[in-house]
């Protein structure tokens, strides 16, 4: 066993980087490594040639092949596995739009989808004469379309006679017909859903407060079991069915979807794949690393060949996406199928904007000498891209960043990382850049065509070299008067 191995390194990656002549990791290695494994966020600082590649590639190589593998397998993820035949409420991991992800517990759900709405329903329905409630709160910014449907509704909830939505806008919709109903809501707010069987009549709440009746269910549709549903666009919501308090209680008469009586609750005819495979779209990598420049993306892009040697059945496939290269070429290795990306910003925005390359997938997002990128102004583009991917995976994977950077001490980094990353591990070192007590730092403003002693000097004294090919002599102007001698005494 190598000492890569002893932490949790695959056999097949483990005896590639030995052929690379890899003894033993680099200190960064040894700390990067087993925290990506676990799922955590890491920012890394180390020196030029401490292994800072290795120190993420290596780690991210192992989980998008083992995802691979799992796939090809059949196995499905953990958390689909761990859902089937669950006793609570939630939304169905296998009753979904594409680009809808789910967290394992099923109580909150993502889209980052800017151009289309994605929309999912309740594991269970209601049915029946009874009253029921849930509530949906708004957890991040986007368009929102909480409610009710049947289930011979379509996902796009309130497009279609079978659906009932209230979206953010402030529009109640049915059939495709949208009126104004409340007022619209946003972050923060919470949503209560009341289904009204008894009445026949579906209304919602905004913060507790009762919006009034929206619609009068058909009477053709009184008989149908009723699913909790919603549709996002570049959203967040999360639920809560009752087994916990609400925010806003309903009226006595009106019963937590949780709490429905066992003859009135019938599970969803959709599971075990009917809806959504957890196979991800050809052209939906997941990972994407961004590099500031084109020279240290090919430097990325040979270390994960070098360290997929002897992975197969499958193997991972890796893309280069840079400038200076057909982009015609690029896309159509993108249509065959790619899971690691690696480029510098420029094409992966023109990709990205463009549709070609999607962000649905992603699993890993690394920004490898952050500082660099930064500091070239791809704060917003860094930002936006982040923005898009989502947080939770299809197959209920929670989103891992990994920042490389000279320096953890920037300022830039710093915020960065408190907006972006989900509790990261800071691994410095190299330390903030200093000065040794030892060393003292002199600075003397010198006048040379005033102070004229220099003209004597026999022995050469060394300056910072700045002023070298300046001017000193006079000839009515000011433009090099002056020397800066910076003189460093060790003591």
């Amino acid at each position: 066993m190598t000492a890569f191995e002893e932490m949790g390194v695959m056999p097949e990656i483990g005896r590639a980087v030995e052929e690379m002549d890899w003894s033993l990791p680099t200190d960064v290695q040894s700390e990067a490594i087993p925290m990506i494994l676990g799922g955590g966020d890491v920012l890394m600082a180390a020196e030029t040639g401490s292994g800072k590649t290795g120190a993420f590639c290596l780690p991210i190589l192992q989980i998008v092949y083992e995802t691979l593998k799992d796939i090809e397998e059949g196995k499905g993820s953990k958390a689909l596995v761990k859902s089937k035949g669950h006793s609570h409420w939630k939304m169905n991991i296998y009753d979904r739009g594409d680009a809808m992800a789910i967290d394992p517990d099923g109580l909150l759900c993502q889209s980052r989808d800017m151009q289309k709405w994605h929309g999912t329903r309740s594991n269970k329905s209601v049915t029946g004469q009874g009253r029921y409630y849930y509530e949906a709160t708004v957890t991040d910014e986007g368009l929102c379309r909480v409610g009710w449907s049947t289930d011979k509704a379509v996902l796009d909830l309130g497009t279609d006679k079978f659906g009932f939505g209230f979206g953010g806008t402030g529009k109640k919709s049915w059939g495709k017909q949208f009126d104004s109903y409340g007022e619209p809501y946003g972050m923060n707010d919470t949503i209560g859903c009341y289904l009204d069987l008894q009445k026949g009549e579906i209304r919602w709440s905004k913060n507790g407060i009762d919006l009034g009746k929206a619609y009068d269910i058909p009477g053709h549709l009184r008989k149908e079991k009723f699913f909790a549903a919603v549709v996002l666009k570049n959203a967040e919501m999360s639920f809560n069915f009752g087994d916990t308090p609400f925010k806003f209680p309903p009226a006595k008469e009106f019963s937590a979807l949780a709490k429905a009586p066992k003859d009135c609750v019938s599970e969803s005819k959709i599971a075990g794949g009917g809806a959504t495979s957890s196979k991800p779209a050809p052209n939906a990598p997941q990972a994407i690393v961004i590099e500031p420049s084109r020279e240290l993306a090919e430097q990325t892009l040979v270390q994960i060949q070098k360290f997929k040697t002897h992975l197969s059945n499958p193997t991972p496939r890796e893309l280069l996406i840079v400038g200076g290269v057909n982009v015609k070429d690029q896309v159509d290795v993108l249509s065959k199928g790619v899971d690691i990306v690696v480029g510098t910003p420029g094409r992966l925005e023109d990709l990205i904007s463009t549709g070609k390359l999607a962000l649905s997938g992603v699993r890993f997002f690394v920004l490898d000498e952050a500082d660099g990128l930064l500091s070239q102004g791809y704060t917003d583009l860094i930002n936006r891209l982040h923005a898009q991917i989502p947080k939770v995976t299809n197959d209920g994977k929670r989103l891992q960043m990994v920042v490389c950077s000279a320096t953890l001490h920037s300022f830039d980094v710093k915020k960065m990382a408190e907006r972006l990353m989900y509790f990261p591990t800071w691994i410095d070192l190299k330390g903030q850049d200093s000065v040794p007590e030892t060393v003292h730092h002199c600075v003397c403003m010198v006048d040379p065509t005033k102070d004229t002693r220099w003209k004597n000097f026999k022995q050469h004294i060394e300056t910072d070299g700045v002023h070298y090919e300046d001017n000193i002599q006079p000839h009515g102007t000011s433009q090099g008067l002056y020397n800066i001698a910076v003189v460093k005494v060790s003591v």
